[in-house]
């Protein structure tokens, strides 16, 4: 697939790395969304199979794509007193970064923007069209989104480990080491500072995505797989669901025999992105001259 390999920066000067994935002919009628912006989930980047078939599956459908990093990709990178990736993330700078990729396409003369997310990408689009009221967003797509509960995960069998995982980073920050990394098997086997676990999964669950989902005013897609029995995935997309399933352009996806990183079934998970894209109530295209 040709790609164009570009960069976006953002507000706060750092340069983010990323591919434009042009449409494959024009669009040849009115259509809901101009450009889709893709964004990767935990320790990910902006070349990951999984975003790479789902902008395949945009580019045939003539919607041009672009998928850039996060300042949360891969582990770690940076500098001390700067340290990056997925182990020292601070999630609520994502806005920056979802921001820095949006403004990117606007750049390039596209209006209504689609934004995708998987995994903790799935957390990034809503939280950041909740909080922001982006007008340029014309829709949210959650892919397995990862539920950031602490209340939620003391009634799973990851109870006493995340309660040590508290502890430990409570007293990482009490010793004045809050970048220090420790490793932990819940949620998830990883690396994390003392200060992003407790900024991710720790009790103010300041991106429990029930707080926010409600306040996706777009056309909302919530996606994920029927083997995501995870703590951090269970039931995550139906309990979204739940909170928006009066709305009628609040829709509700779930592949039967899809793991998180949809094994075997990308193609599948591309085909749904594109077919709920279809169906969004058509304006005018709005095509950039570099399509």
């Amino acid at each position: 697939m040709q790609t164009e390999l570009v960069q976006a920066t953002t507000s706060d000067g750092i340069p983010l790395d990323g591919a434009f994935f042009a449409a494959e002919g024009l669009p040849s009628e009115k259509r809901g969304l101009d450009a889709v912006l893709l964004v990767h989930g935990s320790g990910g980047n902006f070349y990951s199979n999984l975003l790479l078939t789902i902008a395949q599956g945009l580019r045939q459908a003539a919607y041009p794509s672009v998928s850039f990093n996060t300042t949360g990709h891969d582990l770690v990178w940076g500098a001390p007193g700067r340290f990056m990736g997925n182990a020292h993330e601070i999630l609520d700078r994502c806005r920056l970064d979802i921001k820095a990729g949006i403004d990117w396409l606007e750049g390039r003369g596209y209006k209504r923007i689609g934004i995708f997310g998987h995994s903790m990408g799935a957390v990034k689009v809503v939280y950041y069209q909740a909080t922001e009221r982006d007008p340029r967003v014309a829709a949210v797509i959650s892919s397995s989104p990862v539920r950031l509960s602490h209340s939620f995960f003391l009634t799973t069998e990851g109870a006493d480990e995340h309660w040590r995982n508290i502890d430990r980073a409570q007293s990482l920050i009490n010793e004045g080491r809050p970048d220090d990394v420790f490793p932990v098997s819940f949620p998830m086997p990883h690396l994390f500072s003392a200060r992003s676990y407790l900024d991710k999964h720790g009790p103010d669950e300041r991106y429990n995505l029930m707080k926010y989902v409600k306040d996706v005013l777009c056309p909302l897609l919530i996606m994920a797989g029927s083997l995501e029995d995870n703590p951090r995935l269970r039931n995550c997309a139906i309990d979204m669901h739940e909170l928006v399933k009066d709305r009628a352009e609040a829709s509700l996806v779930i592949q039967q025999g899809a793991d998180h990183g949809y094994t075997g079934m990308l193609d599948r998970l591309a085909d749904n992105v594109v077919s709920w894209i279809a169906k969004l109530q058509p304006v005018e295209a709005q095509v950039s001259a570099n399509d």
